[in-house]
């Protein structure tokens, strides 16, 4: 004998029926959105490094041929770095005013804005938690035509941070100039 449904029953298992698949279409774009938030972040990250990497790049040597020409007709070491002290000592950039442009000879850091301190030591040696010789590898990049290192570096207020720098020569002389991002100031607006 078979069960039999009345009019009210069969629109009560249709409705069941409808309510059901509503859920599982409601879950699976809840599961599909989730993912794509995740891409969506993953994609914008890439592109804001990316997008840091050309900042960083386009200033740095931007700045390297302004401070070329400064340094045109000025001779000696120390009028060219009290040059190039003057027209970038003052420089600051990124909301919190972590960016700033340091000019080495070698690995002899010349100008240094946040650090003064340090100016004139050799810094070749100076190493990161991860063992790169950071001053070094930014000289041969900038002995190279220029290019970026990732290191990590302190930042004031938020100890060891991941950073990417760029470093090229200054024309005219042998002196090259860098600057840098820290990664978590990428990954804060991300």
């Amino acid at each position: 004998m078979g069960i039999r449904f009345g009019i009210r029953n069969r629109l009560l298992f249709l409705t069941g029926v409808m309510l059901l698949f509503m859920g599982a279409v409601v879950a699976f774009f809840v599961y599909q959105a989730r993912d794509t938030k995740e891409d969506m972040i993953t994609t914008v990250g890439r592109i804001m490094n990316d997008d840091a990497r050309d900042k960083i790049m386009v200033a740095t040597r931007n700045m390297a041929t302004s401070l070329g020409a400064a340094l045109q007709g000025v001779n000696g070491g120390d009028e060219r770095v009290a040059v190039i002290r003057k027209l970038i000592g003052d420089i600051r950039y990124e909301a919190d005013k972590s960016g700033y442009f340091f000019v080495y000879e070698g690995t002899v850091c010349r100008v240094l804005p946040p650090k003064p301190e340090a100016e004139g030591s050799d810094m070749g040696g100076n190493k990161d938690v991860g063992g790169i010789l950071y001053v070094q590898e930014l000289q041969k990049q900038a002995q190279a035509g220029g290019g970026f290192v990732e290191y990590v570096f302190a930042k004031p207020g938020k100890g060891d941070q991941p950073k990417l720098s760029y470093a090229t020569m200054i024309p005219g002389t042998e002196l090259w100039i860098g600057t840098g991002v820290y990664i978590d100031n990428i990954a804060e607006a991300q």
